[in-house]
């Protein structure tokens, strides 16, 4: 059987525009291998800034053990700390330095609740020395 040479043209033609695709397939998937790839989670996750020296000191002048991981944690915990110390709901705890002096005396009482309460005993104390 006989190919008519229009009908081969026709079909050489075609190869050709199929051939011209798949180079520009090839192209494209070639410039996504050379670029690197990044993960989904990586665009979506932000970078988390660490608390800054002065918020860590602050927290635990205020006898916070567990300090937040990012600086706007640290940053919430002291707004609310400091709103729940203008209400009188939180009262700063004594501290390792003071609670260590406290033993140096060889103070037996009850041990102070608040920061305040251990600087007025100690106050009470050395001055009775």
């Amino acid at each position: 059987m006989k190919i008519p040479d229009d009908v081969f043209e026709t079909m050489l033609e075609q190869m050709r525009q199929m051939q011209i695709g798949l180079r520009t397939v090839c192209a494209e998937l070639g410039k996504w291998r050379q670029e690197p790839a990044e993960p989904a989670s990586l665009a979506v996750q932000e970078e988390v800034e660490p608390p800054t020296e002065k918020q860590i000191q602050f927290l635990r002048g205020l006898g916070v053990e567990d300090i937040p991981a990012s600086k706007d944690g640290a940053r919430q915990l002291l707004q609310e700390l400091n709103e729940k110390i203008e209400q009188g709901e939180y009262s700063i705890p004594p501290t390792a330095k003071q609670l260590k002096y406290l033993k140096d005396l060889k103070y037996a009482g009850e041990i102070p609740k608040t920061k305040d309460a251990a600087r007025e005993l100690l106050q009470e104390l050395t001055a009775i020395e």
